[in-house]
């Protein structure tokens, strides 16, 4: 019984970590919290508005520019000195 339950709980592990592993890298190289959908799961917990946007979808998308513009800026003034 251990000869099958040892492969099988590190093809899963493995499995797992890769699939955190990549969550990771993603978010380091987007900067922008993990959403789902406005309102989906937060709707049947009694959230009344999404706390990253605010029902406004957007927003997000608004916030991900501004500090893509900002660290342009950042690059800019980094050249120069």
């Amino acid at each position: 019984m251990l000869n099958q339950f040892l492969p099988m709980f590190f093809i899963t592990f493995s499995v797992f970590a890769l699939f955190f592993l990549c969550l990771g890298v993603g978010y380091l190289v987007k900067k922008q919290p993990l959403k789902g959908s406005c309102g989906g799961v937060a709707n049947l917990m009694g959230d009344e508005f999404c706390q990253f946007c605010g029902n406004d979808p957007n927003k997000c998308d608004q916030m991900s520019n501004e500090k893509d513009a900002i660290g342009e800026k950042a690059k800019t003034l980094a050249k120069a000195v």
